[in-house]
């Protein structure tokens, strides 16, 4: 027998004390992408760096947490998730720890990816322990939880990290992730005790993914067209998985049509809203010569206040679904990227408020999709799917910081006139306008799912 399917009906000691855990740890991993988003100006000044070359320190975060997703999701059918936990904070806590003593530009990088290795257990196994141990009738409580601790990350990162990189420098940002550390014992306590299953890992298959992805990371920063070639381990990667017993990724989930369209939903969303933390730091630094502590303060109130929405929002998934809280999220993200694209040059105060409409759209979505596959596919499919979808998420993340970078840098975009923007910021315009043409796919292919569900259930 299969470990999923021992813990079908297996529950927590103390399911708030779970949430206190989850929260703290997501809130903390969240914050720890956020608080660099805001150092990245300071960063940029110390090391002389270009807003590519900087965006690395988000880009390298995120690939590695993203990958390291689907193999903590893989690994949680098979190993005790306190197990895992234990694994991955420790590692969180040895990329922090790095991180502080980080003399220079390479160092941090390296530190940022420990980080990330350790820093995706939450991720991938926070969402498996919500749809294998809470009630289905309660999950949709649940997953608000996790978001609502997803959205006051987003908001508390940058005023956390803009106050502490102003007053005692970046290095300093990587003290306040070792608190994530701290919520291990709450694992431990309160997590089932599980038998692990020996089965073979699909590592090869780990790399494979890992080396396509890098390479178009790596082309778009710096167009070199060689490594293009790079992508050709995606086919490798797609040939090893329909020929290996226990795949990294199942075949048969890649064929599924419902998930695609969840996934690509998954990776625009993400894109979209760490372009969107990547590029307003810099548009206030520049535009409007804001502070780092100021700018931090600016994201925060849109985030705080959608963090308290996520928790209703959530229990509102309870009853209405998540295919309406998707719909009005992605809505939402559509609305805020237009108004960034064409008033957010008039003054600093108006990321205020577009920031908090992206929010709430962003924090709906990610409590909604995987929601809508918990409902959609078994137990053991799930745990795969939740996997691959924050691969899509936390590449779409990495892919919008990098190509966000890229088009601030564009010479063409500096001679271009567009409505509303003045000469030398225009960039910044035309960078919000394509994160608004990619909100408008995304509704398209939410439109598409509806109909592929309602013909599915005829």
């Amino acid at each position: 027998m299969e470990l999923a399917e021992q813990k079908e009906h297996i529950t927590v000691k103390n399911e708030r004390l779970l949430y206190v855990g989850l929260f703290i740890n997501v809130l903390i991993i969240v914050m720890n992408t956020t608080m660099f988003n805001v150092a990245i100006p300071e960063i940029i000044i110390h090391f002389s760096l270009t807003p590519s070359s900087a965006s690395w320190i988000v880009t390298s975060y995120s690939v590695v947490f993203a990958v390291g997703t689907v193999l903590y999701s893989k690994l949680s059918q098979q190993k005790s998730i306190s197990t895992l936990f234990t694994v991955g904070l420790s590692l969180f806590g040895i990329g922090s720890i790095a991180g502080v003593l980080a003399v220079d530009y390479t160092v941090l990088l390296l530190s940022r990816v420990i980080q990330a290795s350790g820093a995706c257990c939450v991720a991938a196994l926070g969402i498996v322990i919500i749809s294998r141990y809470i009630a289905i009738e309660r999950r949709g409580r649940g997953m608000g939880v996790v978001s609502a601790a997803s959205t006051l990350g987003f908001g508390l990162g940058p005023l956390i990290g803009g106050i502490i990189t102003q007053y005692l420098g970046w290095s300093f940002l990587f003290i306040i992730s070792l608190v994530g550390v701290l919520t291990l014992p709450i694992y431990l306590y309160n997590l089932p005790k599980e038998r692990s299953t020996a089965q073979s890992i699909d590592f090869l298959g780990l790399i494979y993914l890992l080396i396509g992805v890098i390479s178009l990371l790596i082309f778009i920063t710096t167009s070199q067209f060689i490594l293009l070639l790079g992508s050709l381990f995606f086919v490798i990667f797609w040939l090893h998985i329909k020929k290996v017993r226990n795949p990294l990724i199942p075949p048969d989930l890649l064929a599924n049509k419902v998930f695609i369209s969840i996934a690509l939903i998954g990776f625009l969303i993400f894109f979209i809203n760490f372009s969107l933390l990547f590029l307003s730091p810099l548009l206030l630094a520049k535009v409007f010569n804001t502070s780092s502590a100021m700018i931090g303060m600016i994201i925060f109130p849109g985030a705080m206040l959608s963090a308290i929405l996520a928790i209703y929002i959530g229990r509102m998934m309870d009853r209405v679904g998540s295919t309406m809280i998707i719909g009005l999220g992605i809505s939402f993200l559509l609305v805020s990227t237009s108004l960034f694209a064409f008033l957010s040059h008039l003054s600093s105060i108006t990321v205020i408020f577009f920031y908090l409409i992206s929010s709430i759209g962003f924090s709906s979505i990610t409590m909604g999709l995987p929601n809508y596959l918990s409902n959609d596919l078994s137990s053991e499919k799930f745990a795969s799917s939740i996997g691959v979808l924050q691969l899509s998420q936390f590449i779409g993340g990495a892919f919008g910081v990098s190509v966000s970078g890229k088009l601030l840098e564009f010479q063409v975009f500096q001679t271009i006139a567009i409505p509303f923007w003045s000469s030398g910021d225009q960039a910044f315009g035309i960078s919000f306008f394509f994160l608004c043409v990619l909100s408008i796919v995304a509704l398209s292919i939410f439109s598409f799912l509806k109909n592929l569900t309602k013909n599915t259930n005829n």
